[in-house]
C-alpha cells in the first residue's frame, strides 16, 4: 500500500490502515516509541513466552505494563482479553498500571469492565489522537519508508488533558 498523493501529509485513516498491517512486533516497537515520547523509559518483551508483555515503560519508580494489540479494522478486543491483560500486574514487582492499546476498537463490555481492574484503554483512533497531541507524527514516519510528516505548532494545553494527561498523570502523587 503506498500514499499516491504527491505531496499531501498522509490522513489518519491511512496511517491507522498501515499500524494495522504492520508486524506485530514492529506495533510493539511502535508503541515503545509513543511511550518513550511521553517520557518513559521502555523495553519491548514481545515475544513467544512473554506471557503477554509487549512493553514494559519505567519511570522513577513507576512501572507499567504494555499489551500491544496490532489488529485489523474490523477487530474488537473484548472484556475476557481485559480480564486476561489485567492480570499481568501478577507476573511483574511493583507493577503500577496496565495498557492495552490496539489499532482495533474495544467492546462496551471492555471499556464498562476496565477501569473497574485499573487497566487503561487505547483503542486506533486513541492512539493516533496521542500521536496529534504530542505532535510525534515523526514517530510514524520512523516506522515507515514512505511515510513523510510535517511537524506543526500545537497547544501545549491539549497536551494536558485528555488521554496524554491521563497516561503523564496516572501515577502522580499530586
Amino acid at each position: 500500500m503506498s500514499n499516491d498523493i504527491v505531496g499531501e501529509a498522509p490522513t489518519e485513516e491511512y496511517i491507522l490502515a498501515r499500524l494495522q498491517q504492520m508486524d506485530p512486533y514492529d506495533f510493539e516497537a511502535f508503541v515503545a516509541d509513543v511511550w518513550t515520547e511521553l517520557g518513559w523509559r521502555t523495553r519491548t518483551v514481545g515475544k513467544p513466552g512473554d506471557r503477554g508483555i509487549d512493553v514494559i515503560a519505567t519511570r522513577g519508580e513507576q512501572k507499567q505494563l504494555i499489551q500491544a494489540k496490532r489488529y485489523g479494522p474490523n477487530t474488537t478486543v473484548g472484556s475476557p482479553e481485559v480480564q486476561q491483560y489485567a492480570s499481568l500486574r501478577l507476573q511483574e514487582n511493583n507493577v503500577d498500571g496496565v495498557t492495552i492499546v490496539t489499532t482495533g476498537t474495544f467492546s462496551n463490555q471492555a471499556k464498562e469492565l476496565a477501569p473497574e481492574l485499573d487497566v487503561l484503554l487505547i483503542d486506533g483512533d486513541s492512539l493516533l489522537g496521542m500521536l496529534e497531541k504530542l505532535e510525534s507524527w515523526d514517530i510514524v514516519a520512523d516506522h515507515f519508508e514512505d511515510i513523510e510528516v510535517a511537524r506543526e505548532d500545537g497547544d501545549d494545553e491539549a497536551e494536558k488533558s485528555g488521554l496524554i494527561g491521563r497516561i503523564r498523570s496516572w501515577f502522580s502523587d499530586a
